[in-house]
């Protein structure tokens, strides 16, 4: 039986730390997790893209996803991302979510497949994992489901409870799936780091799964709306938005480090996207300001 019966809020994603020598950094992977934990969030995603699923091996994947479960151990609900570079990969890691004991699996097709094998995949992920299952649905190379195909899925397979809506462009797809298949999901859930929140929740979407770095922030946006305070809900995320929308590889790894959760900031591809320079670092203070006052645990350190 599953440990929750239903999933919903603000699911933080976790980045992947890394060691000078490039792997792993597992014990910073448990300090994130808990990290999670301790500022309310409301659950724990881990790999997607925020945790660079695509530079992962196998192994590392599947042994990391144990550090995960141990140190969240019970707490708030794992979500194992399952992506892979096929569909013989991501039933793989959908097998190890079962062993494991984690809480859903969320997965997107590989790059390039097509509609129906994204639509089939789902339907296998079936047969061998146990619980909830969440269809992620990004856009470009990830190959985006229609309303009628995620309507089509939901038909197919009961253990689809939960619908990961962003294509672009925003949140407008929100109310299609909410429309469409609302009533029959425990919860949708919004992306887009967070950037349009509000807009996702008044369209009917009842969680989102941003970075975790300033989650905790966002958790609280998220549990003002549930109390109907929805002016204070959008005045913090006006707050918190600027901060996210610098928000890179990059950035997640130094707010980690400055709030005393990461011990490095090594990349995997470090020329990916650029490094925060001295004088971002400056402007990330200034802007901390506006939200200082909404961070209790885990404050942040000098730049």
């Amino acid at each position: 039986m599953a440990r929750f019966e239903s999933m919903k809020g603000l699911f933080g994603l976790l980045p992947t730390p890394y060691r000078e020598d490039l792997e792993i950094h597992t014990d910073d992977l448990g300090s994130v997790a808990n990290f999670c934990c301790e500022t309310g969030q409301h659950g724990i995603v881990w790999p997607v893209m925020v945790g660079e699923f695509y530079h992962l091996g196998e192994e590392e994947r599947i042994r990391n996803l144990d550090a995960v479960m141990i140190e969240v151990n019970g707490r708030p609900p794992v979500m194992f991302g399952c992506s892979g570079v096929s569909v013989n990969q991501v039933l793989v890691f959908a097998r190890v979510a079962n062993e494991a004991g984690a809480d859903a699996v969320i997965a997107m097709p590989p790059v390039g497949a097509t509609a129906e094998i994204a639509m089939d995949m789902h339907r296998r992920i079936a047969e061998v994992f146990d619980g909830p299952l969440v269809v992620q649905n990004a856009g470009g190379q990830y190959t985006p489901l229609t309303g009628d195909q995620i309507e089509q899925l939901v038909d197919d397979v009961p253990q689809i409870e939960y619908v990961k809506e962003e294509r672009p462009p925003g949140p407008k797809h929100i109310s299609e799936v909410c429309d469409r298949v609302g009533g029959r999901l425990k919860c949708v859930f919004g992306g887009a780091a967070g950037k349009n929140l509000p807009d996702e929740l008044r369209r009917g979407a009842n969680g989102c799964m941003p970075a975790c770095e300033l989650a905790g922030v966002l958790t609280k946006v998220v549990e003002l709306w549930w109390d109907g305070k929805e002016e204070a809900a959008r005045d913090l995320h006006r707050r918190v938005l600027p901060l996210i929308n610098l928000e890179s590889h990059p950035f997640m790894r130094y707010i980690l480090k400055r709030r005393g959760v990461f011990t490095a900031t090594v990349e995997r591809s470090p020329n990916r996207q650029p490094p925060i320079d001295d004088t971002l670092k400056g402007e990330i203070s200034t802007l901390l300001k506006a939200v200082e006052g909404e961070i209790e645990a885990f404050p942040f350190g000098p730049e």
